[in-house]
This record gives C-alpha cells, structure tokens and sequence, in this order.
C-alpha cells in the first residue's frame, strides 16, 4: 500500500508517485543529492468555497501537487537509520 500525504491517489496519480518513486526519493537524499520532485497534475479537481453571507459555492478547477521528500519530525544517523527528535 502507498499512501502520499496531499495526494488523493488515484490510476493517474499512482503511475506518478509509487513505491519506486519513493525509494529513490529516499536514496538521493541518503547519498547528498539533489532532492527529486515528482508533480501531479489534476484537470478535474472538486472544490468548494464560502461567500461572505454564509452559502458555499461549489466548482470544478486544476489542481498541481508537488510531492518532494520531507524529513521534519525524524533525525537521521547514518545512512538509513533515524530516530525521532528527543531520543537518546
């Protein structure tokens, strides 16, 4: 299973970001590299909006995500070793 947080995974957007695509995702960032960034792109996003008086207005618009290797709540040792922040 390949879960991507801001990406609703459907066929399109699962021949973009998969399991490899991660992996070398995490590889690159391992060895220094420049980290790699995968763009998804859908033409047919629902979404809606409130108006100022309270009614909510619902319409259809394009929509990029940018999926690109985030490390924020974990600290790396070594190569593929981490550890959350706080642990000793």
């Amino acid at each position: 299973m390949c879960k991507v947080r801001g990406i609703s995974l459907n066929y399109f957007a699962s021949q973009l970001v998969n399991f490899e695509v991660i992996t070398d995702m995490i590889l690159r960032v391992n060895k220094g590299d420049e980290a790699a960034v995968v763009n998804v792109y859908r033409g047919e996003k629902i979404k809606r909006k409130t108006n100022g008086g309270g009614t909510v207005s619902i319409f259809t618009e394009a929509e990029d995500k940018i999926s690109i290797m985030a490390f924020f709540k974990r600290r790396r040792l070594g190569e593929n070793m981490s550890v959350p922040f706080g642990y000793k």
